[in-house]
């Protein structure tokens, strides 16, 4: 079934971003699991940490409705630093689950919900998505700096309405698990800066004003993309300790 329009644009122009993203991936994967020095395993687990947050982050923004923001310099400071506290948040938590949460049952809890998350950007399973329950009120005006940032911030942190709930991505979701349950703290800020890059880049080239959802090959290429760069991330960590 081809697309016509501003979707087949869209599609494309994401496509073009996953297939980066996946060369990328592969690269660094590749060196990862064949590096004979740490420097070398570092570099490539900080790679793969970027792009597993710009997958997650251009699949948050991919499924967009016409009421959904654009991306302006004060929006995307909103993004940043919006990823920047989940990030704190999410990796002082998981720091502290480190101290009780056995190692191998972390892995699993990351890997199944990697399954899971994959298989449901595959279109294999169909459920919503628990929604963040803070919002920023309707009244609340976003035509200066203050009200683009905060917007943005609502982006980052998955505090905004409009789009079915059966639509919305669930890498991010996957992405705060694996914060939690198996990245480092310093990691985690790794991650975030890649998932700022990619909602802002993905937000900045998606069409204004229109109800889009990508191709289904798009979004799943996306999913694979961050969960394998989860998961050989989490590989390199388990290898080094």
């Amino acid at each position: 079934m081809t697309t016509t329009g501003p979707r087949a644009t869209w599609s494309r122009r994401l496509l073009t971003g996953a297939a980066a993203l996946a060369v990328v991936c592969a690269f660094a994967a590749t060196t990862a699991l064949v590096a004979e020095r740490n420097l070398a395993s570092a570099a490539s687990a900080l790679l793969l940490a970027l792009v597993a947050g710009a997958a997650a982050g251009a699949s948050a923004v991919s499924v967009a409705d016409a009421g959904s923001p654009r991306m302006t310099r004060w929006t995307a400071v909103g993004v940043a630093f919006g990823a920047a506290l989940a990030a704190a948040v999410l990796g002082g938590v998981g720091a502290l689950l480190g101290l009780v949460v056995p190692e191998l049952a972390a892995d699993i809890v990351v890997g199944v919900v990697a399954l899971v998350a994959v298989l449901r950007e595959a279109g294999v399973l169909r459920f919503p998505l628990p929604a963040n329950p803070l919002r920023i009120p309707k009244d609340v005006p976003d035509d200066d700096e203050w009200g683009e940032a905060r917007t943005g911030f609502a982006v980052a942190t998955l505090m905004r309405g409009g789009v079915a709930a059966r639509l919305v991505s669930g890498l991010p979701y996957l992405l705060a698990v694996a914060m939690l349950f198996a990245v480092p703290f310093g990691m985690a800020f790794v991650v975030a800066a890649g998932y700022a890059v990619g909602t802002i880049t993905g937000a900045a080239a998606r069409p204004a004003g229109r109800a889009l959802v990508p191709a289904a090959g798009v979004r799943l290429l996306l999913a694979l993309v961050c969960g394998v760069s989860v998961g050989v991330s989490m590989t390199i960590s388990i290898g080094a300790s």
